[in-house]
């Protein structure tokens, strides 16, 4: 199966006379993971927000299996943006819908048997550990980490090539966290996704990710292996992984 690939020739974004991001460079496939890493306001989000589409890239482009993204043509509906999953920092979920219809959300009005859908649903999450009971409960209902499970499921529902992370574990304990971490792996590991991922907990992106980017001051200041991070001599990036 061809590999999904993500390239990121000099990008550059810019908010008003601000430069958010400064000329990045790097890319990804379906065969490695890849975590970014780094401090308040140092552009991680905006990375994410530019892949699928939510920001204007200033400067630079962004091929997507070989589609370029630019300035001239990034505000356009890609077809390959149907292809990403994403995991929200706050889980996104809609109040009023049950677990079922916010994870087949995509396919409510295409025709598909309410049996069916469900069926889908609880195939999902099954995946994700949870119960087929929780389908017909709704989002406040649900625990801080059954919220992400859902959310995690949704982000498979429609079989995607990419799957992007804001923040997946946010708001959770070490125990949660790790658990969410393991079930985001394991998925990843059974089906030809490319994950791409941003969080604060460092310690996790060197356990869990093959590859880490470490943005500084809206540029990259170390990108590698997650494994070889450690023996690195970057001032910054030690200063960094101390904290963790």
């Amino acid at each position: 199966m061809k590999k999904n690939t993500v390239i990121f020739r000099n990008l550059t974004v810019k908010f008003g006379q601000k430069i958010i991001l400064n000329k990045l460079n790097f890319s990804f496939n379906s065969s490695s993971s890849v975590c970014v890493i780094g401090e308040g306001s140092s552009g991680k989000t905006t990375i994410l927000k530019s892949l699928i589409g939510l920001v204007p890239i200033y400067k630079g482009e962004i091929k997507i299996n070989g589609c370029k993204i630019d300035k001239f043509n990034c505000t356009k509906v890609f077809p390959h943006l149907n292809k990403f999953g994403v995991v929200f920092q706050k889980d996104a979920l809609f109040d009023s819908l049950t677990v079922w219809q916010n994870i087949m959300f995509k396919k409510l009005n295409l025709g598909i048997s309410k049996k069916e859908l469900i069926y889908q649903s609880n195939k999902l999450l099954e995946k994700v550990g949870l119960d087929s009971s929780v389908s017909h409960m709704y989002p406040s209902e649900l625990s801080g980490g059954m919220k992400k499970r859902v959310a995690i499921s949704r982000a498979f529902s429609d079989a995607p090539n990419y799957l992007i992370l804001d923040e997946p574990t946010a708001g959770l304990d070490p125990v949660k966290t790790n658990k969410i971490f393991k079930i985001i792996k394991e998925l990843s590991n059974n089906s030809d996704v490319s994950i791409f991922a941003i969080t604060s907990d460092v310690k996790s992106a060197l356990k869990y990710f093959d590859q880490l980017l470490f943005l500084k001051s809206n540029k990259i200041e170390w990108l590698g292996k997650a494994k070889e991070a450690k023996k690195s001599k970057n001032l910054s990036l030690k200063e960094i992984l101390k904290r963790a």
